[in-house]
C-alpha cells in the first residue's frame, strides 16, 4: 500500500512526505506544484499499479479484479508500458487542472469566466499560490 494511502483514491501527507516538512509559514508556488506532482500524480499512479497487482479489500470491486487479471497476464515490458501510459495520463491531468487554476483553460460556457485564487494558510500567515508571477502550468513544465 502506498505511503499515506487511506483507501483507493485518497491520499494524505505522511511524516516522510514533502507536505510535512520544508515549509515554514509561506508556501511558494514551486513547492505547491512539486507537492502536487509527488502527492497526487505519482501516488495515484503507484496506488493504481499496486491495486492492479493485488486488489485491496476482502471483496474487491469486480471491475478492479478483472483489470488486475488482465494486467497480471501482460508481459513485463507491457506492464511497464501501461505504467508509462498511466503516468502520462496523470501528468496531463495535473497540467490541465493547473491550466484551469491559471485561467487559461475555461471550464464554463458563456463570455464571462470565473477566476481562481488559491491561498495556503498556516499559523496566521497566508501565501497566495495562484495567481502568481508565473502561471502554475508553466511552472510545472519548467520543473
Amino acid at each position: 500500500m502506498a505511503a499515506g494511502r487511506l483507501f483507493r483514491g485518497s491520499f494524505v501527507a505522511t511524516p516522510k512526505s514533502p507536505l510535512c516538512f520544508g515549509v515554514r509559514g509561506n508556501m511558494e508556488p514551486e513547492y505547491f506544484v512539486k507537492a502536487l506532482e509527488n502527492e497526487c500524480r505519482d501516488s495515484a499512479v503507484e496506488g493504481c499499479l499496486e491495486d492492479f497487482e493485488s486488489p485491496p479489500g476482502r471483496k474487491p470491486d469486480p471491475s478492479l479484479v478483472q483489470m488486475s487479471e488482465w494486467f497480471k497476464s501482460l508481459s513485463s515490458a507491457d506492464r511497464d508500458m501501461v505504467a508509462r501510459a498511466m503516468r502520462e495520463a496523470a501528468d496531463t491531468t495535473l497540467f490541465g487542472v493547473l491550466c484551469v487554476l491559471d485561467g487559461v483553460r475555461p471550464i464554463e460556457n458563456g463570455p464571462e469566466k470565473s477566476s481562481f485564487k488559491l491561498v495556503a494558510q498556516k499559523a496566521n500567515e497566508e501565501s497566495v499560490i495562484c495567481p502568481a508571477a508565473v502561471d502554475l502550468h508553466d511552472l510545472k513544465q519548467s520543473l
